[in-house]
């Protein structure tokens, strides 16, 4: 089935290599996936962006051509502006939720036509959740578009209560990162990178303790300093 959820070993029987490369990978970060119960599962939608993602596609902005020639050197935080994360959302459903982000990414110029990309977003949602488990979703097109997106960002959102995102574990999602950018390789090293911190199991409590905007920049920058081979 399109929407499961895959093993270690079933992924490796999925991209012929042995357990122990795909077991490599996962401790590089080098392929999307998340820990659930002291064991590793992948998306199968998610694995099938990332074979996608291997197909290079130009981007058209600089920022973008900087994370694709030098992707250690590019933090995450310098994809996040105080104006681009919202304190909490106002929306109380998915479709709302998304509609908020977008409004969002469209108000900061990043993206050039907010109907066509909400469009998208939905469209990519109903695919299968970009719910992560454990709180967390990113939300993200199913394939880069430099026809829509300007720049390349996150636009981050925060939900007091929690929202009903589909999410695999049944839990409320209360943290969102809508990731933007115009390049199938820079979506891909974004969503690495981010992915690596928010597997830390204490992400959600210490995010959602932050009440300022400047102090969600500052966690992202305090998590990449201490992960191991950081600049």
């Amino acid at each position: 089935m399109e929407n499961e959820i895959l093993t270690l070993a079933e992924v490796a029987e999925y991209l012929k290599l042995s357990d122990k490369t795909v077991l490599k990978m996962v401790k590089n970060q080098e392929i999307p996936c998340a820990k659930i119960a002291n064991q590793w599962r992948f998306s199968k939608p998610a694995l099938n962006d990332w074979l996608t993602a291997k197909m290079e596609v130009i981007p058209q902005n600089d920022l973008s051509r900087l994370i694709e020639r030098e992707y250690d050197t590019v933090p995450l935080s310098r994809l996040m502006d105080e104006d681009n994360i919202i304190l909490p959302l106002k929306a109380s459903n998915q479709e709302d939720v998304i509609r908020e982000l977008a409004d969002r990414a469209f108000d900061s110029r990043l993206i050039s036509d907010r109907d066509i990309f909400i469009r998208k977003l939905i469209e990519r949602e109903e695919l299968s959740s970009t719910s992560i488990g454990s709180g967390i979703a990113i939300p993200h097109l199913r394939q880069a578009s430099a026809e829509v997106v300007r720049e390349a960002k996150i636009i981050i959102g925060v939900s007091d209560k929690g929202i009903d995102f589909a999410s695999f574990d049944g839990n409320p999602v209360k943290l969102f990162f809508l990731l933007i950018s115009d390049s199938e390789v820079v979506h891909l090293r974004i969503l690495s990178k981010l992915s690596a911190v928010l597997r830390n199991e204490d992400a959600v409590t210490e995010l959602l303790s932050i009440d300022s905007k400047k102090g969600f920049i500052q966690y992202f920058i305090n998590s990449e300093a201490l992960r191991p081979g950081s600049n």
